[in-house]
């Protein structure tokens, strides 16, 4: 069967501009910026112009807040009662107890830009943060799809809805240092229209033994071990693009993951050493994950990534004896300090990705170099595209 080249290209566009418009971000505001007044108090939310909260739980708004404010202010980013922690983007974020005394709970909800279409798969996404001061640290929490926005006139935990349960032992546990991406995949019933995040229930819970620094001021309970508050941030949600079966043509060729194709070269051209087993001859060897891109000067991953890295992740848990470090490489645009900061998030990223789909936690850590590892001239656009990359190295545990 032969296809014209101008009809090959008009499926193309025609396919591209599906993924485009499916891939539109349904959160309102996803780092809740869009805020009448920079929040002076705690129990601010109410500020925000997409989000709330449901119940009389008194969830959080933290953002950064000029000279004047700083003297008065208990919402200020990075520093505040629960806490030091930086906005993952731009200069708020929330926070909210996922777990306290007796039943209490808080929540988040916002209404999304469109009502979710019946049995399209949609991805959500949410970084979440430990709070220094947390008392405790949950194995889990949960996010729910509703047709209506409910009402609550407690601030006991909500038992009245099913939600999609999100892991955090391994993905956050109790790491207070680092933004975490938490990934969701849901697929819609049809007509759903407001999103719900919190704890549903009460579920395991690790001790942390943190406390604030003498002189410290916190609202966290310290005479007790159940006070699990988080910060959240860059919520988002994407429609998935359904599954396209291309035609089949000479000319067109199933893209290689190189990953795993550089693996099982590694492997066979090691293999010829008998003396040692192979993963340890692989030991300190560097394999660059290609095809893994991110959004402009952020770490947050596109889904164009997500088959790499997926592949990768099912080949580390089929390998339970490969400790792997993640090394984060850009080029020499912008300030070098800038540059190992964000090297080192999107590293962080595509580490908490892996842990995310199963790999464990102790045997994925990760590094930003910066620009001080360059491959290629970084005089060229095509030497700087080389450079931004993302590697990983097994490590010998």
């Amino acid at each position: 069967m032969s296809l014209h080249f101008t009809h090959l290209k008009f499926i193309l566009f025609f396919l591209l501009c599906f993924h485009l418009s499916s891939a539109q971000n349904l959160v309102a505001d996803s780092s809740f910026e869009a805020n009448s007044k920079v929040p002076v108090l705690l129990s601010s939310i109410g500020l925000n112009a997409s989000w709330s909260a449901p119940s009389w739980g008194t969830t959080d708004l933290f953002c950064e807040c000029g000279k004047k404010l700083k003297e008065k202010s208990e919402a200020q980013v990075p520093q505040n009662p629960f806490g030091t922690q930086k906005a993952n983007t731009g200069k708020c974020y929330a926070g909210f107890y996922l777990f306290s005394h007796a039943d209490y709970r808080e929540y988040l909800i916002t209404q999304l830009n469109s009502a979710l279409v019946g049995g399209t798969k949609y991805e959500l996404t949410m970084y979440i943060s430990l709070a220094d001061y947390s008392r405790a640290a949950i194995y889990r929490m949960g996010v729910a799809f509703l047709n209506a926005k409910p009402t609550y006139t407690s601030s006991d935990v909500i038992r009245n809805i099913n939600p999609v349960n999100v892991p955090l032992k391994n993905q956050v546990g109790s790491d207070t240092v680092n933004w975490h991406p938490i990934v969701v995949e849901y697929e819609a019933k049809g007509g759903e229209q407001f999103l719900l995040i919190g704890s549903f229930d009460i579920y395991d819970f690790d001790e942390t033994g943190y406390r604030p620094p003498k002189g410290v001021r916190t609202k966290i309970n310290q005479r007790t071990d159940r006070d699990a508050y988080y910060y959240i941030d860059d919520v988002s949600l994407h429609a998935l693009p359904p599954p396209i079966t291309a035609p089949i043509m000479d000319t067109v060729v199933k893209p290689i993951i190189d990953t795993i194709r550089a693996i099982a070269v590694a492997e066979a051209n090691f293999g010829n050493d008998t003396t040692k087993p192979i993963i340890e001859v692989m030991v300190d060897k560097t394999f660059i994950l290609k095809n893994i891109l991110f959004e402009t000067n952020r770490a947050v991953l596109l889904s164009s990534s997500y088959p790499e890295l997926d592949a990768f992740a099912n080949y580390l848990v089929k390998n339970p004896q490969v400790f792997i470090e993640i090394g984060g490489h850009t080029d020499n645009t912008g300030s070098e300090e800038q540059n190992k900061i964000l090297s080192e998030k999107r590293a962080n990223t595509v580490a908490d990705y892996l842990i995310t789909k199963g790999v464990e936690l102790n045997r994925v850590s990760y590094k930003g170099y910066g620009s001080t590892k360059p491959i290629a001239n970084n005089s060229t656009d095509e030497g700087k595209k080389q450079n931004r990359r993302v590697e990983f190295t097994v490590v010998k545990k």
